[in-house]
């Protein structure tokens, strides 16, 4: 992070005058930077902080430094905030990069509120930084954006899939943890922490109403300015301003863990109409608190090829049962949709014929929240393996290409891929990808030149194709044959060619090196060493475990790549052999000893996370086995118990698809 960088300066415009503010980069990424867009996303954000936290910027400078190597997104030192220079763009980015690098610029501002002005207590009370500063950077976009819904469908895309994940691992805890020690704040850094609290707070704006929130916030800043404070300090304030008593809340939103399931129950006449309503909770038996739900109940027609919305009924769910009186009588509907403007934090389940509408109609409905909150419960569900694989996949090709958030575009097709792979026992993984691929290449083929859908295909095909055909098109790309009109090959995506070229075994060490030669900067020679561990022989492999594992001082993002790029599928034989030794990998780092005993906790957590086998029932055998009669640190074990929920998720839904399709599972096509 040494040396001379590259320096814009400028202001911002704060309610107490101007405030010297600057955009910092090293050297070699001038040409990339764009301050004025950088600068105009903090100046919207600071608007909004100010009119609605009731308080000008805290601190009398603001400079925002993209650093190299830096472990963490991004981190709000007062007056002074690192990035990733991998927010720097050094290749075309599409909307959602942008999008997501301007909620971190507003995440680290919110910071300087929640969190430097007032600082929590203890770590107990993480929720109180992180969370707010979740919340309120969707928030401020919300007041920026045309379309205020945008911002908290990105959310829901992206974030709160994040959350749900994380709330039904095993190592799920209250929003508000108890951190026993520092190695329990470093991992608690994560989706219950961010945006399971996030989406929390969002419940809690719908509970106690938006003015009385912000009314709180403000009040909040104005009596506890330069000190700490703990989870009372702030349910007090909003108690206040609320007339609501938050005890209640606080115990089922942020002492209890867990996730809870909101289904539609209803019945009709044989005219159709609705005889009885009611939304079913239920929760999981490890973690069984039914919460009180503040959210839309919405029905869907289908008139003139589109989804229109019949009615939305605003209530509250409380209890295992909550009838809703207000819809019957109504037509039954194509689609009901419980928490239809995502007030609420919850899996949502659909009635089968909904589901059918949900899976063949995904790209007739106008509205992106409600196609966010349909594509996550349809994720959800086929995690659940209560949605075939070829059905999920289907919706995605159906629908996608009439997405508008790109970071749903972005997020269903990496879904898609991985429940593709991961999701289908290897035997019959080519007829679950054989479709994929097809339905991949005719979007590409439809998608306009030059559009962020047209990138997106681009690179979900090349990181599908697993045939000989594939890697030919993808190596005349990189040559610069039959590349589809308005596609650039710069260098972010020559790298994901290479990459491809090199799980295919279709390029070798050579010409990997030929490319870092052609791209010699920081990022290709991350990207190089990420491509060589993709290769698919054992000799390859064998290097890029000794890297990961055995090497000292290497950098981070080098690390990273190399660990992301070492499973692939179709290796599994090439892989075999490195399942006993991620065990000893794992007794290492408990024990600090040999490179552990000098490397740092993100890189540990790095190699245990992304090193984990590929799903295999014999690997988890030996898993437990080998749990049960070694003693590993507490924060080992959780990576481990997470990394094994995982894989065991991946087998279940891979064993129950093929009870129900018989010898394939995975071709239960809709029409």
């Amino acid at each position: 992070m040494a040396g001379d960088y590259h320096r814009v300066r400028t202001h911002l415009r704060s309610v107490n005058g101007p405030v010297p503010a600057s955009v910092l980069c090293r050297m070699s990424m001038a040409d990339h930077v764009d301050p004025d867009r950088i600068m105009a996303i903090t100046q919207a954000g600071l608007d909004v902080f100010e009119e609605h936290f009731g308080t000008a910027l805290p601190f009398d400078s603001y400079d925002q430094a993209f650093v190299p190597e830096y472990n963490a997104g991004a981190m709000e030192n007062p007056g002074l905030v690192t990035f990733r220079d991998d927010l720097i763009f050094r290749s075309r980015a599409t909307r959602a990069q942008f999008e997501n690098r301007d909620n971190t610029i507003l995440h680290e501002l919110a910071h300087m509120w929640f969190g430097n002005l007032v600082t929590m207590r203890w770590w107990d009370d993480l929720w109180l930084k992180e969370s707010f500063a979740e919340w309120a950077s969707h928030f401020a976009q919300s007041r920026i954006d045309d379309d205020p819904r945008h911002a908290w469908a990105a959310f829901n895309n992206a974030r709160k899939t994040w959350a749900y994940r994380a709330d039904q691992l095993p190592s799920t805890h209250p929003i508000a943890a108890d951190m026993v020690d520092l190695a329990a704040v470093e991992l608690n850094f994560d989706g219950i922490t961010y945006a399971k609290g996030a989406s929390a707070l969002r419940q809690l704006v719908a509970f106690v109403g938006q003015d009385a929130f912000l009314t709180g916030a403000r009040r909040y800043f104005e009596r506890h300015a330069w000190g700490n404070t703990e989870l009372t300090d702030l349910l007090s304030i909003l108690t206040e301003t609320s007339g609501r008593d938050l005890s209640g809340w606080s115990a089922q939103w942020l002492e209890s863990a867990g996730v809870n399931t909101l289904t539609p129950e209803y019945t009709f006449c044989k005219d159709g109409r609705i005889t009885d309503f009611a939304v079913r909770q239920s929760a999981p038996a490890d973690h069984p608190t039914l919460r009180t739900h503040r959210l839309a109940v919405a029905l869907f027609r289908i008139e003139e090829d589109q989804l229109g919305q019949l009615l939305a009924v605003e209530t509250d769910v409380v209890g295992e049962r909550t009838p809703i009186p207000e819809i019957e009588g109504l037509p039954r509907p194509d689609l009901v949709l419980v928490n239809a403007d995502d007030l609420t934090f919850a899996k949502i389940r659909l009635d089968e014929h909904s589901v059918d509408t949900m899976v063949n109609r995904i790209n007739q409905l106008p509205d992106e929240l409600t196609r966010a909150l349909l594509w996550g419960a349809a994720w959800d569900m086929c995690r659940d393996a209560e949605l075939p694989v070829a059905q999920y996949r289907d919706m995605v090709v159906r629908g996608v290409a009439q997405e508008s958030d790109q970071t749903a575009v972005s997020r269903v097709l990496g879904q898609t891929q991985l429940a593709t792979t991961l999701f289908v026992a290897p035997e019959h993984r080519a007829a679950a990808q054989s479709p994929w691929i097809a339905g991949l290449a005719a979007l590409l083929r439809d998608a306009g030149p030059g559009t962020d859908h047209q990138l997106a295909f681009t690179r979900a095909l090349a990181q599908a194709v697993n045939s000989t055909a594939g890697a030919e098109l993808l190596l005349g790309w990189l040559e610069g044959q039959e590349i589809p009109e308005g596609l650039v090959i710069d260098a972010d995506l020559r790298w994901h060619l290479i990459t491809q070229l090199s799980r295919l075994g279709a390029i070798d060490e050579a010409r990997i090196e030929a490319e870092r030669a052609r791209d010699n900067t920081l990022s290709g020679n991350e990207r190089a060493a990420g491509a060589l561990a993709a290769q698919p022989t054992v000799a390859a492999k064998e290097r890029a475990w000794q890297r990961a594992t055995a090497e000292g001082g290497i950098p981070n993002e080098t690390h990273r790549q190399i660990c992301l790029q070492f499973h692939q599928p179709g290796q599994e034989e090439v892989l075999a052999g490195f399942a006993p030794r991620y065990l000893e990998l794992a007794e290492q780092v408990s024990a600090r000893t040999g490179v552990w005993e000098t490397q740092g906790v993100h890189l540990a957590q790095t190699a245990l996370r992304m090193l984990f086998p590929a799903p295999d029932d014999g690997f988890l055998t030996t898993l437990d086995d080998r749990l049960s009669r070694t003693e590993l640190s507490k924060s080992v074990r959780r990576i481990l118990a997470e990394c094994r929920d995982d894989a065991l998720r991946a087998l279940t839904v891979r064993h129950a698809h093929a009870r129900i399709a018989g010898t394939n599972p995975v071709e239960e096509t809709t029409p």
